[in-house]
C-alpha cells in the first residue's frame, strides 16, 4: 500500500501545559540549595495583577505560594522554582496535534485494492470515497491517485519519509514508540522504511505521575521576642533551615517577615520520557514488549470452532468435511509433537451451525487463553470471532471463506482462501508473462455460464494481444477452427466455460489441431475446477500443452501425499472424502504451518511469514496494510506439458 505524501500544512501544533512552563524574567536566589525565581509585592498589588505583569497564571501564583490565597501584603515575597520553568527535556512541553477540517492524504490505488476495501482500511465509506473523487465512479485502477479526509478520523495515516525513525515519529506526533508498533504490527525496528504507511493516534502518549519532595515557604511576621531557634522549634525544622531560607537575614526585626520552608511530597504530571533513550537495543526492547504474547509460553492453546453438527443423528457431508479437517489438523499435531518441548492443547467446539452457539462458545472463560481460534465457514460466525480474537489478542484463523474481508481492519485475522480480486489480478499477469508472443483465441458456448474472470481476461489483452473469438454451441468443428488460424504462429485457447462438458468439447478439436498443424503451436489456458476431471482427461491435457489455476493442488507422485494417505487410513480405517480440496490435507497443511510458527515462537506473525510448501496447500501471507491482518496470496499454476510431467508454480 502507498500513499503519495502527507502535508503538514494542514497541522497545528498546541502547547499543553502538563508541567514546565516558560522562563521567568525574574531574579534567582537559591534556598535550601534549590534555585528559586522571587518577586517583591508592591503595596495594593492583586494576584490578578502580578499574574498580568509576569506573564504566569494565578493558578501557578497560588500553587507555589498558598499563603497568598488569604491576601497579599507589601513586601511580601512570592517564589517560583526555577526548575519547574526549565526547558530541560524532561520538563519539556507536550505537543498536541490537531487536525484541522481540511486535512487530506492521498492514496495510490495499488493492483487489487477495492473502493469497498479501502473504505474499511480507512475507516470511512464507499460513497465518501466517491464523494471527494468523483471520477471513481466508474471504478478504480492501478496507480489512480485517490484523496482521502481525516477531519473524521481519529487516526492518521503517515508515509515514512527519508530519515524518520520511529523515536522522532513517536515525538512528533506526541505518541509512543510501543503506540507505533501496537497499532502497526506489520512494522519492526528493522524495517521501519521511508515509504512505508503507518497509522497513529496522535496525542496517545500520556503524562506521567511522578512524586518528588517540593518545599514551599510560608511568610511569618516576626513578633517581640522571636529567635532563630524559637521559629525553628516551633515548625518542626532546624535552625540552618530556616537561615538558608532566609539568607538576607541576619537579625530578626519585630513586625518584618520571615520565611519558614515546608517540604512536601506532591504529585506531578510530567511529559512522557518512556522513549527518551533513541537506541536500536531500547526500541527493540519495545518492540518484544509488545509483540510477544504474554501468555503462558510452555504451550500452544489451539481452538477449532467448527460445524461438526454433531447433534444431528447422521451430519451430511459438509459435516462430516469439517470433521476430516481437524483429523487432518491431529495428523500435523502429532508429527510436530515430537519436535518441541512446548505442550500442543487442541480444544475442538462444535458450532453448530450457529451464530448464537458460537457467541456462547466466545464466553467460556478458557476462550480468553486460546493463542489462536480456527473459524468456520460462516461470515457472521467468523466476524463474531475476528472481533473476539481482536479483543483479546487472539489470533483468528478464516481458511475457508473468500470473501469475509475482516483482515481489512483487524490485525489478528488471517484469511488463507485467497479472495478472487487477488487470485484474478495474478492470472493476468501469468497471460503477461508466460503469453507474451501468443495470440489468444477465445472459444465461446452462448449456452453456458461464462466465467466472471473470462470478461476481465478479455478486457485486460484488448491492446495488448491480438485475439479473436470463437463460438460454438456443441462440439468444435475443428476444420472451421484450424481454418481461423494463421501458420507460424503461436496460440492460447481460453474457453468461457469451465464445465466438464465443455471441455469435452473442446478438446477433441484441439487433439486434432495439435496433431495436423505442425506449422503453429499452441496452448489451453483453463480454471480451478478442472481438477476434478483430471481422472479422465489428463493424458490429453498433457498432449494439447495445458495451463490451469488454482488454490489447491495435489501431485498423485508426491511421497508426501502417499504417506499422508497411508497414515490417514492407519489412524482413521478410512480414506478421505473425495472433494476438492481435500478437508483432511487442509487440516494438515493449515495446523503444519501455523503449530510450526508458533514452535518457533512467531506466536503473532509480526515478522512476516515464510512460504512454506503444503502437500495440496501453500502459504505467502501479506498484509494488505501495516495495521491489517494477512491475505495468503499462494496460487498455483499447473503446467500439464507435453512431456507427461506437471510442474506446479506458486505466483
Amino acid at each position: 500500500m502507498t500513499f503519495l505524501r502527507f502535508s503538514l500544512t494542514f497541522i497545528t501544533l498546541c502547547l499543553v501545559n502538563f508541567f514546565a512552563k516558560a522562563q521567568l524574567n525574574l531574579p534567582v536566589k537559591k534556598l535550601n540549595g534549590q534555585d528559586y525565581y522571587y518577586y517583591t509585592v508592591k503595596s495594593k498589588e492583586t494576584i490578578y495583577g502580578i499574574s498580568h505583569k509576569l506573564k504566569i497564571s494565578q493558578e501557578d501564583i497560588l500553587k507555589y505560594n498558598p499563603t497568598a490565597l488569604s491576601g497579599l501584603k507589601d513586601k511580601q515575597m512570592l517564589f517560583f522554582p526555577v526548575a519547574d520553568f526549565s526547558n530541560k527535556e524532561e520538563h519539556k512541553l507536550v505537543d498536541s496535534v490537531t487536525i484541522e477540517n481540511n486535512s487530506e492524504f492521498t492514496h495510490i490505488v495499488e493492483p487489487g485494492e477495492t473502493l469497498y476495501g479501502l473504505a474499511r482500511i480507512y475507516n470511512t465509506t464507499v460513497d465518501e470515497i466517491l464523494a471527494q473523487n468523483p471520477e471513481a465512479k466508474n471504478g478504480i485502477k492501478s496507480g489512480q491517485f485517490l484523496r482521502f479526509n481525516q477531519k473524521k478520523n481519529k487516526t492518521l495515516f503517515v508515509t515514512i519519509k527519508p530519515g524518520n525513525t520511529l523515536f522522532s515519529t513517536a515525538k512528533k506526533y506526541n505518541t509512543t514508540i510501543a503506540d507505533i508498533m501496537s497499532e502497526n504490527p506489520g512494522i519492526s525496528p528493522s524495517n521501519f522504511k521511508a515509504g512505508e504507511v503507518i497509522r497513529i493516534t496522535p496525542n496517545s502518549a500520556k503524562p506521567i505521575e511522578k512524586e518528588r519532595e517540593v518545599t514551599k515557604f510560608y511568610p511569618y511576621e516576626i513578633k517581640s521576642g522571636d529567635t532563630f531557634s524559637s521559629i525553628a522549634a516551633n515548625n518542626n525544622i532546624s535552625t540552618d533551615e530556616l537561615k538558608s531560607a532566609n539568607p538576607n537575614t541576619d537579625k530578626l526585626k519585630k513586625g518584618k517577615f520571615i520565611y519558614i520552608p515546608v517540604k512536601k511530597t506532591e504529585t506531578i504530571l510530567v511529559a512522557p520520557n518512556q522513549d527518551s533513550e533513541n537506541t536500536f537495543s531500547h526500541i527493540e526492547s519495545i518492540y518484544n514488549d509488545v509483540h510477544i504474547a504474554a501468555k503462558d509460553s510452555s504451550s500452544i492453546n489451539v481452538a477449532l470452532i467448527l460445524p461438526f453438527m454433531l447433534k444431528e443423528n447422521t451430519p451430511n457431508k459438509t459435516a462430516r468435511l469439517f470433521t476430516e479437517f481437524y483429523k487432518g489438523f491431529l495428523l500435523a499435531v502429532n508429527e510436530l509433537k515430537e519436535k518441541t518441548d512446548k505442550r500442543i492443547n487442541i480444544y475442538a467446539y462444535d458450532s453448530e451451525g450457529s451464530i448464537a452457539t458460537v457467541r456462547d462458545l466466545l464466553e467460556k472463560e478458557e476462550m480468553k487463553k486460546m493463542d489462536i481460534v480456527f473459524a468456520p465457514d460462516n461470515n457472521s460466525q467468523i466476524s463474531a470471532i475476528a472481533e473476539f480474537g481482536k479483543t483479546n489478542n487472539i489470533n483468528v484463523v478464516n481458511t475457508f471463506s473468500t470473501k469475509n474481508e475482516s483482515y481489512l481492519d483487524n490485525p489478528r485475522v488471517f484469511h488463507l482462501n485467497v479472495p478472487n480480486v487477488y487470485m484474478n489480478l495474478k492470472v493476468l499477469n501469468m497471460i503477461d508473462s508466460n503469453f507474451p508472443d501468443y495470440d489468444i483465441v477465445f472459444l465461446n458456448n452462448a449456452q453456458s455460464e461464462s466465467k466472471e474472470i473470462t470478461a476481465q481476461i478479455k478486457a485486460h489483452v484488448k491492446g495488448r494481444f491480438t485475439y479473436h473469438e470463437f463460438d460454438f454451441s456443441t462440439v468444435i468443428n475443428a476444420e472451421e477452427l484450424s481454418e481461423s488460424l494463421l501458420q507460424s504462429r503461436k496460440y492460447l485457447f481460453i474457453p468461457n466455460s469451465s464445465s466438464k462438458k465443455d471441455l469435452f468439447r473442446i478438446m477433441p478439436a484441439l487433439l486434432s489441431i495439435k496433431n495436423e498443424r505442425s506449422d503453429i503451436e499452441i496452448a489451453l489456458f483453463g480454471y480451478p475446477e478442472w481438477i476434478t476431471y483430471l481422472n479422465s482427461c489428463s493424458n490429453d491435457l498433457h498432449k494439447i500443452d495445458t495451463y490451469f489455476y488454482s488454490r489447491f493442488f495435489t501431485d498423485s507422485d508426491d511421497s508426501r501425499l502417499k504417506d499422508f494417505n497411508k497414515d490417514f487410513k492407519n489412524w482413521y480405517g478410512e480414506n478421505m472424502i473425495s472433494a476438492a480440496p481435500q478437508f483432511g490435507l487442509l487440516g494438515y497443511d493449515t495446523g503444519r504451518f501455523f503449530l510450526k510458527s508458533y514452535i518457533d515462537g512467531n506466536t503473532d506473525f509480526t515478522s512476516s511469514p515464510k512460504g512454506i510448501e503444503g502437500i495440496q496447500t501453500d502459504f505467502l501471507l501479506e498484509r494488505s496494510s501495516n495495521w491489517s491482518g494477512f491475505i495468503n496470496k499462494a496460487v498455483y499454476f499447473i503446467h500439464f506439458t507435453p512431456y507427461n510431467t506437471i510442474d506446479r508454480t506458486i505466483k
